[in-house]
């Protein structure tokens, strides 16, 4: 093998050219390399952490579906609750369920008066002194329907009369009690 000799001037540029390139090199890692690795490490970070809002967010919409139809169930329960146990007296739509229960079962009311009303802790007692007349099973029909109704009632007091011979009919009194929320 042969052995290359170079001269001053070629052994002079020779090392400038390897301290330009070394220069150039470190101009290139300096000022392209580093700050663009950086850039990308910082946008890797970034979209990892967009990527974990957006998991959340996608979490969260998912319960929010869920909790709208829970919300939606409760709403109906409440509508259902306040049929029952309204926060209105309504005295008219009490006469208005009685008399029609009173004309389906054959029973005739004789009196209907809006009574008293009596605080509890969480609900109003309205009291409605009632009259009718009708036979004894007819009577128990009208009660009974009066207990399935989809709004609370109670009845309490009740005094029968004697029963006519001919018809079988009596005259039964009692205290019809509906309740009223407290809102």
């Amino acid at each position: 093998m042969a052995k290359i000799t170079l001269t001053k001037q070629q052994q002079q540029m020779l090392i400038a050219g390897v301290l330009c390139l070394g220069a150039l090199g470190y101009v290139y890692i300096a000022f392209f390399w580093l700050p663009i690795s950086h850039s990308i490490d910082s946008a890797q970070v970034k979209i990892t952490e967009i990527e974990g809002k957006i998991e959340k967010a996608n979490r969260e919409a998912a319960r929010l579906s869920r909790l709208e139809a829970d919300l939606a169930a409760l709403n109906e329960q409440a509508a259902q609750a306040e049929r029952r146990l309204p926060q209105k007296k309504a005295t008219p739509d009490i006469l208005v369920t009685a008399s029609e229960l009173a004309e389906k079962y054959g029973v005739t009311l004789l009196s209907f008066t809006p009574g008293t009303l009596k605080s509890q802790q969480f609900f109003n007692e309205l009291s409605y002194p009632l009259a009718i007349r009708g036979t004894f099973h007819n009577t128990g029909r009208f009660l009974a329907a009066l207990a399935l109704e989809e709004r609370i009632f109670n009845v309490q007091n009740i005094l029968y009369g004697e029963a006519n011979a001919d018809t079988g009919e009596m005259q039964v009194t009692f205290t019809l009690l509906s309740y009223q929320y407290k809102g």
